[in-house]
Formats: structure tokens, sequence, C-alpha cells
């Protein structure tokens, strides 16, 4: 029997490593390669049981495996180092409202004592409207905020100067950008609020289709931005798992999430507990010093803080 376990353990953490590296063309892959950190914690348990039964070659494959896995996740766990040079920090914080439902007096108290500038997803007029009552506006004077109905609305609240804003449009759902003059760094910061469409329940086509996209967007940003920073916050709807969403980390983009763990923010409602890391804010020319999730209440999603250290230009 500690045989039988052992294989199908090591079959697992297998299938689960290989989906890291598909192109996800369908839900069932896209599903397994979000279980994927789950699925490669039955490496070591393989091992013991194979070796307690002497599968010996099993038990070699299996240490492979686990040293594997290790290999993956163990940096995520592992802060970055500290910078030498002067940066300016800003805190950032992004959330889906989950259709509006999240509590907009604790929202707008959650922002006031932690953040910066916040971007939001899934907003509502009816959660605008609940924001600016509970202090949004008071608290961060400048905002650019495209209120819509269920899944389609989306915004961002700033302490400092919105310079200059725009929607990018070819997405399934609206992609808002922004300029922000930050006190103390040179040029202006670029800052999008994103929402990626969902790969589940509804087909797969638009979630690829976005993933597909949003690298030309992300390099063209970068173009746009120079030497300035550029922060990319809100719901990916992809765990850092998925091998579209790391040919998103090139040209300078980084996971601002790396160095957290998985940095779990979904499902954040009900009896649930999070089990997925789909919330992310991508930087460039920009450095984490810490992220955490933090509790959103009326929400289906954790919300991501995170203080960022943005660098001179060289």
């Amino acid at each position: 029997m500690f045989g039988l376990l052992g294989l199908l353990g090591l079959i697992a953490a297998l299938i689960g490593l290989g989906a890291r590296f598909l192109p996800l063309s369908s839900q069932p892959v896209m599903i397994v390669a979000a279980a994927a950190p789950y699925l490669a914690a039955a490496a070591p348990v393989a091992a013991l049981l194979l070796l307690l039964r002497l599968r010996l070659l099993l038990f070699l494959v299996a240490l492979a495996v686990t040293a594997a896995a290790v290999t993956v996740y163990l940096p995520r766990y592992q802060a970055p180092s500290p910078s030498a040079q002067q940066a300016v920090g800003v805190r950032v914080l992004t959330t889906n409202l989950g259709m509006g439902q999240a509590n907009a007096t604790d929202f707008a108290t959650l922002a006031r004592e932690s953040a910066d500038i916040v971007a939001v997803q899934e907003m509502t007029q009816d959660a605008a409207t609940g924001l600016s009552k509970a202090g949004m506006d008071a608290a961060f004077p400048y905002r650019v905020i495209v209120p819509a109905p269920l899944a389609s609305g989306i915004g961002i609240w700033s302490r400092y100067p919105i310079v200059d804003s725009g929607r990018i449009d070819g997405y399934a759902l609206p992609m808002i950008g922004t300029r922000i003059r930050i006190p103390g760094v040179a040029i202006d910061t670029t800052v999008l609020s994103i929402h990626l469409a969902a790969p589940w329940p509804q087909p797969i086509d638009h979630w690829r289709a976005d993933l597909h996209r949003l690298p030309d967007t992300l390099a063209e940003v970068g173009r746009s931005a120079g030497a300035g920073a550029v922060i990319v916050a809100g719901d990916f709807n992809s765990t850092a798992d998925m091998a579209p969403f790391r040919a998103l980390l090139t040209g300078g983009y980084s996971d601002a999430v790396a160095g957290a763990g998985l940095a779990r923010t979904y499902p954040a409602s009900g009896m649930w507990f999070p089990l997925l890391g789909i919330d992310h804010v991508l930087v460039k020319n920009a450095a984490a010093a810490s992220v955490r999730t933090v509790s959103v209440p009326g929400g289906d999603h954790r919300g991501l803080l995170t203080d960022l250290r943005i660098q001179p230009p060289a």
C-alpha cells in the first residue's frame, strides 16, 4: 500500500510541475497548473513512502522531483535584498471588490491607514458612491474611476497628483493607466489598474486572449515610461505557476509578490480560505520592500498591500 501511495504521489507531483510549462489551452490543464504548489508537496511524502518500501529507483526520482520543487518554490519565500541605492517609498493597495460587495467603510479605513495609491477592480456605481461617502476622496484627493455593473468597474485613488490618465482598450474588461507625480521621484510614475478575464467558469478564450495581448501592452507602457517606474496592480486571474503569467515578467518587469510566498488572495469569502494567489503587483524600475495580504470584509478577494521602493534613474 505504501508503495502504491508513493507512486501516486510521485505522479501527482510530476503532473503539477509539468503543468507549469504548458500553454494552458483548456480549463482542466489550467486548474492543474493552479494546483501545482499543492501537487508538488506530494513529492517529499512520496519519497518517504517509496523509501519505506525499498523502491530505490522510484525513491531517487521522487527525491529529484522534491529538489526541483524546492528550487521552484523556495525563492518565493526569500525576501529580496535591500537596495544600496536611495529610493522613495510608496505603498500600493490593490483588491477586487467582489462586484462592489466589499464593505465601503472598512475598505476606506484600510486604505487610509495603509496606502498611498489604491487600485480597485469590480467597482460598481454603488461601491464608488459608498467609498466616497466613507472618506476615500478626502484621504485620496486624486482619482480616476470607471464604475460599471458587475465585474466591469475599475479605479485608482492617489494621495499624489494624477497628471495624466487614459483607458487601455482591447481587453475583455476595462483597464486604466495613470501618471502619478510622487514627491521625491524625478520622473512621474505610471500606474495601471487591471482586471483580466476569468478563465472559469466561462470559456477560457477571453482569458487566453488577454494574457496573449498583455505583454505587448506592458512593453508599450514601459517604453512610454522611459526611466520612470511602472506599477501594474490588479486581479490577473492567474497564479505564478501559470506559464502565460510568467511570460509577463520580461523587459524589466518583476512580480512584487515574489518573496511573499504564495500570497494567496482568492477565495476569501464565506467558509473558504484563500487557495490561489491571483492578485499581483508587477513593477519596473521599482522593487518591493514588503508584501502582505489583508482582509477586505465583504469582498471575495483578500487585498494585496505592497511597500515599494522606486529607484532613481540610472
